[in-house]
């Protein structure tokens, strides 16, 4: 708080030293008025910039109390009625806000899957035009479309949205795309590839912690599909109790389930 007064101080200070020198300049030229005017218009524009700093402050903060709702379900209700308020305000079609179109519906899309409404996730997530979007921001929608499919049991469709991708520009993003094609396919019965491609993948020096997480939960799902549930388990249990509890809830069906198993098994007395 401090630190922001002192910088809109300086501002307000700066923006006062150079309309008192656009004053006198002009009126030692004779021209009084154009010296008020610029003096104004610097003003005005200091206004408005601060505007804007406020609201995107204000934007940032509601959309990080959205986000906290994922994993508070008592308050998922409220930011779900929320989000649909604020994208009914956006036009799609506006080159302008396209981005904040696709980011918050990606956001609605999450809060409705953690709700169990997968119907109505689907719905938000697939109807987004990939070919508007910048490769980054279409590989987030990608993979958004691909872990609700996953989720809903539909391996079909997950693999249709992962289909056919380019690279989004950025390497860890990629890396989870192509692990949610290795768990997609491992459903499909290719456990042993999804195994082996994620085992390599958490084996990688310098690998994204988050990545590493991800492979390791391709690996052990692959481990149950190969009918190998007790090392399932065991590569489940080394992440901890802190990220079992997000994939109790969140995570795909198979692991949902081994998550909870595990969960259980520490409870135990």
């Amino acid at each position: 708080m401090r630190r922001a007064f002192w910088l809109r101080l300086f501002r307000i200070l700066l923006v006062a030293l150079l309309a008192s020198g656009a004053i006198a300049w002009a009126q030692s030229h004779g021209r009084p008025q154009l010296g008020w005017a610029v003096a104004a218009g610097l003003f005005l524009l200091m206004l408005a910039l601060d505007w804007r700093r406020r609201l995107l402050r204000a934007r940032g903060s509601r959309e990080a109390r959205w986000e906290a709702a994922l994993y508070a379900p008592e308050k998922r209700p409220r930011a779900i009625a929320q989000l649909r308020r604020a994208l009914a305000r956006l036009d799609a079609d506006d080159p302008r806000r396209r981005s904040e179109h696709a980011r918050l519906s990606l956001l609605l899309c999450d809060l409705l899957d953690a709700s169990g409404a997968y119907e109505d996730a689907r719905a938000v997530v697939d109807p987004i035009d990939l070919a508007t979007l910048p490769p980054l921001e279409a590989a987030l929608v990608r993979h958004s479309r691909a872990v609700i499919h996953l989720r809903g049991s539909d391996v079909t469709a997950a693999l249709d949205a992962l289909a056919g991708r380019s690279p989004s520009g950025d390497t860890e993003l990629d890396q989870r795309l192509a692990l949610l094609e290795a768990y997609a396919r491992m459903e499909q019965g290719s456990a042993q590839e999804a195994l082996a491609y994620a085992s390599e993948l958490e084996g990688l020096r310098g690998i994204d912690d988050s990545v590493a997480l991800e492979a390791r939960v391709v690996r052990a799902a692959s481990l149950d599909a190969l009918g190998r549930r007790e090392e399932a388990l065991v590569a489940l249990a080394a992440l901890g109790r802190s990220a079992l509890g997000p994939l109790s809830d969140l995570g795909q069906p198979r692991v949902r389930a081994l998550a909870k198993q595990v969960l259980e098994g520490l409870d135990e007395p």
